[in-house]
């Protein structure tokens, strides 16, 4: 339970980090010395620098003495961070994206079982199908031999067939609310050379 939560922690404060990049450079063209409270020369010293992702570092999380309970509050914590600094809409949109990236572990976050107003049956049903994918990717890893591409193309296939099982597990009602929380299709731009499968971290064009 302790690990699924901080993995859970991981994706807000990682758009956190974004978001908080995005308001220190914006500082620094203003004139001002950018960065985040003060800590390791900001946000333009890259990743390794930044405070929001070094909670992610297990090392770091050991050195604070982190506990179980603090890091389960990170969320709301972050979230009430970005309503300060983000307008409604930008907001929306932000938690859209983040619902996206979270893919199927976002039906474990009280806000999404509040907003779908999933019944406990639904509740163990989704768990039973996210822990037997747990499983299933595991053992891709383990007998992966070096075959990177090979596993990636396994694990991407049983994602699919993951979402499907919990959207069965949806009444009609619920699929097409949690349709709406998404929003239209967002593809991430890593930094990396690539997209992530999109062209330029763009949004999904609609068919004409």
């Amino acid at each position: 339970m302790r690990r699924f939560s901080l993995v859970l922690c991981g994706g807000t404060l990682t758009l956190l980090a974004i978001t908080l990049m995005a308001a220190g450079q914006e500082q620094q063209k203003k004139g001002g010395k950018g960065g985040f409270g003060g800590f390791g020369g900001g946000f333009g010293g890259g990743a390794q620098g930044d405070p929001v992702l070094l909670l992610r570092n297990e090392s770091v999380k050991k050195e604070l003495e982190l506990t179980t309970e603090q890091s389960e509050k990170i969320p709301t914590a972050v979230a009430k961070a970005l309503k300060e600094v983000l307008s409604d809409k930008q907001y929306k949109r932000l938690r859209q994206i983040e619902l996206q990236q979270r893919g199927n572990t976002a039906f474990k976050e009280a806000d999404v079982k509040s907003e779908l107003k999933l019944t406990e049956c639904q509740l163990k049903n989704i768990d039973a199908v996210l822990e037997d994918s747990r499983k299933e990717m595991a053992e891709i890893a383990k007998d992966a031999a070096g075959d990177f591409k090979g596993m990636r193309e396994k694990m991407a296939s049983i994602r699919k067939d993951t979402n499907e099982k919990v959207l069965n597990v949806l009444s009609a009602d619920q699929r097409k609310t949690y349709k709406a929380m998404l929003g239209d299709e967002f593809k991430l731009q890593t930094g990396f050379g690539g997209g992530g499968g999109g062209k330029g971290g763009n949004r999904k064009k609609k068919d004409a």
